[in-house]
Parts: C-alpha cells; structure tokens; sequence
C-alpha cells in the first residue's frame, strides 16, 4: 500500500510540474520531459535558449513538494554564433556596465561563459552574470568571480 502511495505522489508531483511549465509564459509550449522519483524532478529534453531552461527550473522549483531538481536540459543552438562573437559582445557588455570592475574576464569555449576575477561586493559578481546570461548563442554561464579585495 504504501508503494502505491509513494508512486500516486510522484504521478501528482509530475503532473503539478508539468502544470507549472505550461503555466509559465517562457517556456509554454516547450517539450520539457518530467520524471519524478523521490521528490527529486529531472527535466530533460531541447530549448531554444539558456533563458527557457532557467525558467523552467524557477517554474519547478515553485512547485510544493520538490526537493531536488536536476536540471538536464539542452540548449540548442538556435542562433550559431561562434566563441569569438560572444565574447567580443560578452566584453563589450561587461566594459559598458559601472558596476563590473575591469578585473572581470570572461572566457567563451563551445558558447559557455566562464566569468572569473575578483570583485569587492556581491552586487558586481551578480551585475557580470546578469550582463552575460542572455546573450545570443550562450549556453550557460559558469561564475567564478571571488569576493574580496581586487
């Protein structure tokens, strides 16, 4: 009885995520795949951007009973920009904002941006990864900026 239970829970959870996607005007009317096992929710399947897939995942994670999610969505490459592309518009967006010191790098390879450096407040660390996150062509983006004295 009990297994019953716990897979009634998991088809409930699944169906309250999938509600959660359509509900969200980003992703409505992607092809996410939902599998739920333990309250732990996988998503997989293809987006269009980097900006679907973490829309997708905030759209879970407002969904009661979630304890985990991993996140295993595919951001094609709608847009075929080469590294060079997005790092020189990843620059220049990073030398126009006041907030992000010169000490910030990013680094492009296969349209992942890989922000590093070292910042004196949070704020600066948040400002490069917001000025980077959506540009045309990004897959994902990895901070490693540090904190502290630069």
């Amino acid at each position: 009885m009990e297994l019953g239970l716990a897979a009634r829970s998991a088809e409930a959870l699944a169906h309250d995520v999938r509600a959660a996607l359509a509900f969200d005007p980003i992703v409505e009317g992607v092809e996410i795949g939902v599998a739920v096992e333990d309250g732990v929710v996988t998503l997989s399947g293809s987006v269009e951007s980097l900006r679907e897939a973490i829309a997708a995942e905030r759209a879970v994670k407002r969904v009661g009973g979630v304890r985990s999610i991993a996140n295993g969505l595919h951001v094609k490459a709608r847009n075929l920009r080469t590294d060079t592309d997005i790092a020189r518009e990843a620059l220049h967006r990073l030398r126009n904002n006041v907030a992000i010191p010169l000490s910030v790098q990013a680094v492009v390879r296969d349209g992942y941006i890989t922000l590093d450096g070292t910042v004196s407040w949070i704020h600066q660390r948040a400002a490069a990864e917001n000025a980077v996150r959506y540009l045309a062509g990004v897959k994902g983006v990895t901070n490693d900026i540090l904190i502290g004295e630069h």
